[in-house]
C-alpha cells in the first residue's frame, strides 16, 4: 500500500513550486495545471492548506503563498497563467518574469514571452522594448481591448490576446 508521500510526492512539490512563484492564482487555474489528476489535486490543496503550506481565500477564490497576498494579488500575472495554461499539453517549462515580462515558458523547442500592456501603459512598453536587447522569444501581448493592439509597437509578438474573468483567452494576430 503505497503512502500520502508517495502518492502525492511529485505533485505537492510542483504545486508548491507553482503557488510560490506565482504567489496567488484562482483555485481553477491550480486545478487546471494538473489535468488528469482534478481530484487528487483537490485533496492535496486540503492538506497543504490545513499544514499551512498554502492560503486559500474563498472571498476571492485564490490560493496563495500567504495569507495577505490575496489582499492584492497581481491580477496581470492571474491572467498571464491563463494564457500560459492554453500551452499546457505541449509545455516544457515555465516560471514568472520580471517587468516587463509576466511569464516565460518553453514548449516544444519554442521560448514564449506573455507580456501584459495596462490600458494607457502603450507608450512606456513601447520604448521599453525598444531599448531590450533582441530576443528570439514569441511574445503573446495581453490587451484589455483590440483597439490597444493599433498602439502596440513591439518586436516577436506571436499574438495579442485578451482574457476575461473566468479565463477564456483570445487570441488575435499582429495588425499592420
Amino acid at each position: 500500500m503505497k503512502t500520502r508521500d508517495e502518492i502525492y510526492h511529485g505533485e505537492a512539490e510542483t504545486l508548491l513550486r507553482i503557488i510560490t512563484t506565482y504567489h496567488a492564482l484562482t483555485y481553477e487555474q491550480v486545478t487546471k495545471t494538473f489535468p488528469k489528476k482534478p481530484e487528487s489535486v483537490k485533496a492535496l490543496i486540503t492538506t497543504l492548506m490545513k499544514q499551512g503550506r498554502i492560503f486559500y481565500d474563498s472571498a476571492t477564490n485564490l490560493i496563495c503563498d500567504r495569507p495577505e497576498a490575496a489582499n492584492a494579488p497581481d491580477r496581470e500575472m492571474i491572467a498571464a497563467y491563463w494564457v500560459m495554461l492554453d500551452f499546457k499539453k505541449t509545455l516544457v517549462y515555465h516560471t514568472s518574469g520580471d517587468f516587463p515580462v509576466k511569464v516565460h515558458f518553453f514548449f516544444e523547442d519554442e521560448a514564449y514571452e506573455i507580456i501584459y500592456v495596462p490600458l494607457g501603459d502603450e507608450t512606456l512598453f513601447n520604448h521599453v522594448f525598444a531599448q531590450a536587447k533582441e530576443t528570439d522569444a514569441n511574445r503573446l501581448i495581453i490587451i484589455s481591448s483590440l483597439e490597444q493592439a493599433k498602439m502596440i509597437q513591439i518586436s516577436n509578438v506571436a499574438a495579442f490576446c485578451l482574457v476575461d474573468e473566468e479565463g477564456h483567452v483570445s487570441y488575435y494576430g499582429k495588425r499592420k
